[in-house]
């Protein structure tokens, strides 16, 4: 989801940036790792960081509020005993299908791709446009590689955002009148029906897609987006339904079974989702790919292995399960592992909330590099964006963007701090995860 910085990168600092973001190998470990195939995920992350009234402990407190949601509602699945949805291997597009080059091509031809342009919410949260109904109507859609479910407010739902869906003037909506409701451990809850619908981006549409239509939802639930699109897989889907990205390319529908996203960083412009494509134009190099883990029909997460974090090319914390969330501004390790971590940077000291680490605002150009480690490689994120912004207003103090997840579960939850380095690649197709260096 959300990263966040609040200094303007000098032309110094960019320069040296370029030479901290190319994946070099861990110390004396070879990179046996297979290469897999990736789709970048577009961000654009900076504004907020760089505002005095950014407040850090707001984006973690609801990262962590998400989280709990998110494991919920996976612990009420498990203990229900709901049936795992296999994951349904096709053969088409073995290799990412990348729209930069049939556009430099002018190639006409049915389209299997989607570019969809995301706005920056204060560099905490990402979204874009989605069309559901017949007619078309046009709502706000955060598009989240850490759930499974597509949730649309209707006209009815009070403490809801908008633009809403209006089922009334749909030709194409049925319901199933079956209730969907959930609620968490703060509070807040939401509560509709479970409906198909059809829904599109850009070109590509799917009928009869399942969905849960909300009409009723407590203060908490809403934000600058109006719904929420799951792209995870089809195994965590509280509506035990398959997820609109999954349903294109087990249909073969896709270029390519791939969803990637562009996160821009310094507040500029461009961030982009790409559905059934990756967009050369927006990364530079040969994408390294990781497989899942456990790659199989009981995959949960975009999960992939890392060796751990490191400190200027050094691993600094233990081997860990690394889930890449496009939905998750920051990246949240376990406390020992966000402790052994800050232990080895100069000037920082754990918050008051027990939560983040902070350090002197004026030191961000020499903090050092923060990197995680996957299949032997390291993958540097750039210092300004390791800088999360000031505590709070008016403070000299700024908050590291690797936060405690307050869990000893071995993962690391890599959100949008990272991913505005590295153009994101979830390859389905090839059960597989690669990165790039975001132009």
């Amino acid at each position: 989801m959300v990263h966040f910085s609040l200094l303007s990168a000098t032309a110094g600092l960019l320069a040296a940036a370029s030479s901290l973001v190319s994946a070099t190998p861990v110390p004396s470990q070879q990179n046996d790792q297979p290469r897999a195939r990736i789709v970048p995920f577009v961000n654009k992350h900076a504004v907020a960081r760089r505002s005095e009234s950014y407040n850090p402990a707001d984006v973690v407190a609801r990262d962590l509020h998400r989280i709990r949601r998110r494991n919920e509602i996976v612990d009420r699945m498990e203990r229900s005993g709901t049936e795992r949805v296999k994951v349904k291997r096709t053969a088409a597009a073995l290799e990412p299908y990348d729209i930069n080059t049939f556009r430099k091509a002018r190639m006409n031809k049915r389209q299997t791709y989607a570019a969809d342009p995301l706005v920056n919410n204060g560099d905490a949260l990402y979204y874009g446009n989605m069309e559901i109904g017949t007619p078309a109507q046009v709502t706000t859609i955060n598009f989240d590689t850490g759930s499974s479910d597509l949730i649309v407010p209707s006209v009815d739902c009070k403490n809801c955002t908008g633009p809403f869906f209006d089922p009334s003037k749909s030709t194409s909506f049925a319901t199933t009148n079956q209730p969907f409701g959930t609620a968490f451990g703060d509070g807040s809850t939401a509560n509709g029906v479970l409906s198909t619908e059809t829904v599109a981006i850009g070109s590509l549409g799917l009928q009869n897609q399942p969905f849960a239509v909300i009409t009723q939802a407590s203060v908490g639930f809403d934000g600058p987006n109006a719904g929420l699109m799951g792209l995870a897989f089809p195994t965590i889907a509280q509506t035990q339904a398959t997820p609109w990205f999954i349903n294109l390319a087990n249909q073969g529908l896709l270029s390519s079974n791939v969803v990637s996203f562009y996160l821009s960083r310094q507040g500029a412009d461009g961030s982009e989702l790409c559905v059934g494509c990756i967009d050369t134009a927006k990364f530079t190099g040969e994408p390294q790919y990781f497989p899942l883990t456990p790659g199989n029909a009981s995959q949960k997460y975009w999960d992939i292995a890392s060796q751990g974090f490191t400190y200027n090319g050094n691993l600094v914390t233990q081997t860990l399960t690394a889930t890449i969330d496009s939905g998750t501004s920051l990246i949240y390790l376990p406390p020992s592992a966000a402790t052994a971590l800050y232990a080895n940077i100069p000037g920082v000291q754990a918050a008051a909330d027990g939560a983040h680490w902070t350090f002197p605002c004026a030191n961000v150009d020499s903090i050092g590099t923060i990197g995680i480690a996957f299949g032997g490689s390291v993958f540097n994120i750039i210092p300004a964006q390791f800088n999360a912004g000031h505590l709070e207003q008016g403070s000299d103090q700024c908050a590291g963007a690797v936060v405690s997840s307050g869990t000893e579960d071995g993962v690391a939850l890599v959100g949008d701090a990272f991913m505005t380095t590295w153009y994101s690649i979830f390859d389905y197709g090839n059960m597989r995860v690669g990165f790039a260096q975001a132009a």
